[in-house]
This record gives C-alpha cells, sequence and structure tokens, in this order.
C-alpha cells in the first residue's frame, strides 16, 4: 500500500446556491483551527469481488495507514438492502423465498446481532424492499405474494428488547420503496404500482402501530431520508421537499439547472454536526461523481473536483482515480474522506483525505486492495 502527502495549491471548491421561497441568512464564517491534529482511527467498510469486508485504519500527525486493529464484523456477500444510524450498520440477508436475517454491527463497541424476520411465515414468497431500524425496533419492509395476480404489502416490525417472536405486521395499500425515521414516526415511501405510476408517504405513528397519514409525492422521488433537525428529506432532480416530521407542513426548494445539488441519486449519505450533508454528486456530464457537500439552512452546495486539487498525472496516472464510492466526514479532525475506485481495476481503490477548516488542504491518498464503501470513526 502506498501513501501520498500532497499540499493544494487552489481552494478545492465551488459553490454554487438554490431558491426557495425563505429568506436565506449569511453564510456564517468558520472558526479558524489553531492547531490541527488527525489522530484518529477509523473502521472502513470495502466492496471487492462481489464480497463486503472492513478494514481498519490508522490516522496520524504523519498520514493515514493499514491497521491491524481486530474487528468483528464478519465478511459477507455485498448485501443490496443496507441501514445506517450512527456508529450502527445493518443489512438484510435473503435465506430462502419466505425468510430472511437482519444482520447489525455496531463499529463503536465492535459488536454484532442478527436477527431472523420471518420465521412465523412456513411456505410463501416474499420481497424484502427496505430496511431500517432505531433504538428499540427493527423495520422491515416487504412485498408478499398472495396468489399469482395479487401482491399485498407490509412493514414488519420487530422489538430489540423481546427474546421470543414479536412481529408486528402493519398493511400498506401500496409497495413499499425505503424508509425513514423521525420524531417517533416511521415515513415509508410508496410507490402506486395499480393505478397511477406515483409516489406517496405513509406515516406510521410507533407509539399505536398504524398508519396516521398519507401524502402524495408525485413521479420521480429519488430518496427520503432524515436530516439532523428531525426532518424528512423527500428528493427530486429539480427539487427538493422538507417535511416537518411534527405537523407535516412543507417546503419546496427548487433548482435551477446549473446549480442543482444533485443528491437525487446519492446513497450512504452522512451529515457534520452543523448539518451539513456530504455525498456524491452525479450527473450525465459528470458519471464518475464529484465530492459535493449541501448546506440545507443556506441552500449552498461545494463541489470538491479533483482537478482543483490533482495534476492530471495524479489524477489518470498515479492514483488512477475512476468512480466516486464514497464521501464522509470526520467531525473530530475537520477532514473530508473520498473514497474511489480505481480506473484500471474495479476491485481496487483508494482513500483521499482533504482538510475543510481553516481553508481546504489536500492532505494525502491512500492505496486499497478494494474499494471504499462506507466510513466509521
Amino acid at each position: 500500500m502506498k501513501t501520498y502527502s500532497l499540499l493544494c495549491s487552489l481552494v478545492a471548491f465551488v459553490a454554487m446556491g438554490c431558491s426557495t421561497s425563505e429568506d436565506n441568512s449569511t453564510i456564517p464564517t468558520e472558526n479558524e483551527v489553531e492547531e490541527t491534529s488527525y489522530d484518529a482511527d477509523y473502521a472502513l467498510l470495502q466492496k471487492s469481488n462481489g464480497q463486503l469486508s472492513v478494514q481498519s485504519l490508522k490516522v496520524t500527525d504523519s498520514g493515514i495507514d493499514l491497521s491491524e486493529a481486530d474487528s468483528t464484523f464478519e465478511s459477507t456477500p455485498s448485501p443490496e438492502l443496507t441501514f445506517r444510524q450512527g456508529s450502527i450498520f445493518a443489512y438484510y440477508t435473503k435465506v430462502t423465498d419466505c425468510d430472511g436475517q437482519v444482520t447489525l454491527h455496531d463499529f463503536e463497541d465492535n459488536e454484532s446481532r442478527t436477527l431472523d424476520v420471518f420465521e412465523d411465515l412456513l411456505d410463501c414468497s416474499l420481497m424484502v424492499s427496505s430496511i431500517a431500524f432505531d433504538a428499540d425496533n427493527l423495520y422491515v419492509a416487504y412485498t408478499k405474494e398472495e396468489t399469482s395476480k395479487i401482491d399485498k404489502y407490509y412493514v414488519r416490525i420487530l422489538d430489540f428488547s423481546s427474546e421470543v417472536s414479536n412481529a408486528i405486521d402493519i398493511e400498506l395499500d401500496k409497495k413499499p420503496v425505503q424508509m425513514a425515521i423521525a420524531n417517533a414516526r416511521l415515513f415509508v415511501l410508496t410507490l402506486d404500482l395499480d393505478v397511477t405510476n406515483e409516489y406517496e408517504l405513509s406515516i406510521v405513528n410507533l407509539a399505536t402501530k398504524a398508519v396516521i397519514h398519507e401524502k402524495g409525492l408525485g413521479y420521480n422521488v429519488g430518496h427520503i431520508f432524515t436530516d439532523t433537525q428531525d426532518q424528512i428529506i423527500i428528493s427530486y432532480k429539480e427539487l427538493h421537499t422538507v417535511l416537518n416530521s411534527s405537523t407535516f407542513g412543507v417546503k419546496y426548494v427548487n433548482y435551477d439547472t446549473a446549480t442543482a445539488p444533485e443528491f437525487y441519486g446519492s446513497e450512504n449519505n452522512c451529515f457534520d454536526e452543523s448539518g451539513r450533508m456530504f455525498y456524491i454528486k452525479t450527473s450525465d456530464s459528470n458519471p464518475i461523481g464529484i465530492p459535493a457537500v449541501y448546506d440545507f439552512s443556506n441552500n449552498l452546495v461545494l463541489l470538491y473536483i479533483y482537478s482543483n486539487f490533482l495534476t492530471a498525472s495524479e489524477l489518470d496516472f498515479e492514483f488512477k482515480i475512476g468512480q466516486t464510492s464514497m464521501v464522509s466526514y470526520d467531525n473530530e479532525n475537520h477532514v473530508l474522506i473520498v473514497g474511489y475506485q480505481k480506473s484500471d481495476d474495479e476491485n481496487k481503490g483508494g482513500l483521499l483525505r482533504i482538510q475543510l477548516e481553516p481553508e481546504p488542504k489536500f492532505l494525502d491518498n491512500l492505496d486499497l486492495n478494494a474499494v471504499p464503501y462506507q466510513f466509521f470513526l
């Protein structure tokens, strides 16, 4: 493995704004950091040859390198359905046509647990479409085939504290696609496959285990997720909607084509303490993805473009940067973490670290024998 250290000579971002119906305050000036220390231990989930595994990393003032620290996370075939909350990562594994398991791993405690999801169902055909969890429960959205022409849709709730089978099924009238949690409520993005092909939001009160509100969302919804203010963000290509999780009031933030933040298709986003979102910005003109930061309070996107802090030789030959695979943030050290796939090998990748405060500065690169997927401090 190789580690490279360079210094950025340019301000490595482009600022772009969006329009909203509310007035925006002036962007706050970031406090300067008098001394910067980079000591940290990271756990990196990575993919290679269809397997998901963990790599421990050690960061010191001299740079980032591989670590021999043990992890109890067991390598697994790359899952299609995952959910993350803080230091806990969960994924779904199909066991049979009528059964599956969810494994949760806490990277802070270095502990795992696995739950059987459908052990009460004996002979069925089902398809899980989304998983989520909070401190108390696991939520699994699925479609169950009743006949060759009739499907039924459910969200299954399993109580973490129970030692016996305790599944509660909430029936939905449309296919569940994705879930988000806020304010003791479960927000289920659904799709009407029978009539309109439009999306809808079904809101479940987790105390009563009942649907309490439904809201039409129209066509072409990208993702829903919860921000740091416990609001639900509903993404589209041309705008996003901010849904108040208490009152269900909405605010629409519209984009100009040239300034669209384009987190419509981004997955595995993360937030810093101030509520900024770190994600991969993709578009037809830049399919490899640009590391980006979106400030919801000011409707401002910052783009960290590779060519602003890497030479053409470094970009194409030394680091061989292909598709951007991950964007994350080290809150303690104010460092942007960018994972990428090698341009000449789809099973190898690397990590770039960029200091954000007091001004952007490229720190180093670490080559890896796998492609970075998610990052845990």
